[in-house]
């Protein structure tokens, strides 16, 4: 492990905490059916949402084996864009459990199978979570250089909500600075 999380930077907090556990519990029953009938695709949506749903409750220790098979299953099934889902999920998962390094892996690797699988519409989530990650890491000009590109990314897009997002992860750098 690289260095226990002390602080995360700007992680999303979900508003309805006894909502999202009422998916989680939703979501094992269905990866029980799922897995009872042998449905490798639903087990690969079922895991999926349950590793990223346990994420955001702050469950990194039970989402990351969960997402290490949501990864390996997507990419059995050649699904392009849960591959590059759960490579992100799987890095978030690890820098919220302190594994720092190991995550800017899988960051990269997310970044780049969007790339060579035209997932754009994943590049500006996986380089705001990266550079994340980087000031968590006290690199500063890395995670500049995420945080630019993906607000030129969210500005093409025209998505105000994501843009207002990574404008104040930039202006909260200037703090750190």
């Amino acid at each position: 492990m690289d260095q226990e999380p002390t602080a995360f930077f700007q992680r999303f907090q979900t508003e309805d905490r006894a909502a999202l556990t009422q998916k989680v519990e939703q979501d094992y029953e269905d990866l029980a059916r799922a897995r009872a009938h042998g449905d490798e695709q639903m087990q690969l949506e079922c895991l999926s949402r349950l590793g990223s749903r346990l994420t955001i409750l702050g469950e990194e220790r039970e989402a990351a084996p969960l997402l290490g098979q949501a990864l390996a299953l997507a990419q059995l099934l050649g699904d392009q864009r849960l591959e590059v889902t759960n490579l992100l999920h799987l890095a978030t998962a690890q820098q919220y459990l302190g594994q720092r390094s190991s995550a800017q892996e899988l960051f990269q690797k997310a970044l780049q199978k969007a790339r060579d699988y035209h997932q754009v519409q994943y590049e500006d989530i996986i380089l705001q979570h990266r550079g994340r990650c980087f000031v968590e890491q006290g690199m500063i000009a890395e995670a500049r250089a995420c945080f630019e590109q993906a607000l030129i990314l969210r500005q093409e897009r025209s998505d105000p909500r994501a843009t207002t997002a990574t404008r104040q992860a930039l202006d909260a750098l200037k703090a750190l600075e």
